[in-house]
């Protein structure tokens, strides 16, 4: 990566070390400097922000304060090498007022889920065909299929995702886990006996 990055943490603080867990499970390299023990961190912080919070990822001049791992994704550097994509496992489409009416959904927003593969991630996670997909994690799907495609384009093998779907007037919470390794598909007549 080409610019350098440095975690400002405080230990025992749960966001910092959640933020740790994110960049450790990526590979990425980083600085950490613990404002407990190092003064010169909270006077860093206090320059740049006008007040010491924890935790705060540094990017060359950008700052990302508090652990949001979206957008940690979007404001990390990336590298050159070919990266890992994950697949959902299921089609969708924005939910127009028609669908929302007929969903009769409180307004119009989210995903419909249309087909469904067989074992994907969605699958797994219990999401069927017709389902709403109204939230990921604390943030409402309000931009439609792009918004939902680009936050899974964000997610790495291993990682999950929480979603929030509208099933027939009931609102239910799942986590969707990205596998680590995909599968080989293996022809049915070389599949080991069950």
């Amino acid at each position: 990566m080409s610019d350098a990055v440095t975690v400002f943490v405080r230990a025992g603080d749960p966001a910092s070390e959640a933020t740790l867990r994110y960049l450790d499970q990526r590979g990425v390299a980083y600085t950490k400097r613990d404002v407990l023990s190092d003064p010169s961190a909270n006077a860093i912080l206090f320059g740049r922000l006008g007040r010491v919070v924890v935790p705060v990822v540094q990017v060359g001049d950008r700052l990302l304060v508090g652990h949001d791992p979206v957008q940690l994704a979007r404001f990390l550097p990336r590298e050159d090498s070919a990266e890992q994509h994950v697949s959902f496992g299921a089609s969708v489409r924005t939910v127009t007022s028609e669908i929302a009416k007929e969903k009769q959904l409180p307004a119009t927003y989210g995903v419909e889920v249309g087909q469904v593969k067989p074992e994907s991630p969605a699958e797994v996670a219990g999401i069927l065909p017709g389902d709403v997909i109204t939230g990921i994690g604390p943030y409402t799907v309000n931009g439609g299929a792009d918004q939902f495609r680009r936050a899974v384009s964000l997610r790495q093998p291993g990682d999950t995702m929480l979603l929030t779907i509208w099933r027939e007037g009931d609102v239910i919470e799942t986590a969707v886990a990205f596998p680590v390794e995909v599968p080989a598909e293996v022809p049915a007549e070389e599949a080991p006996p069950a």
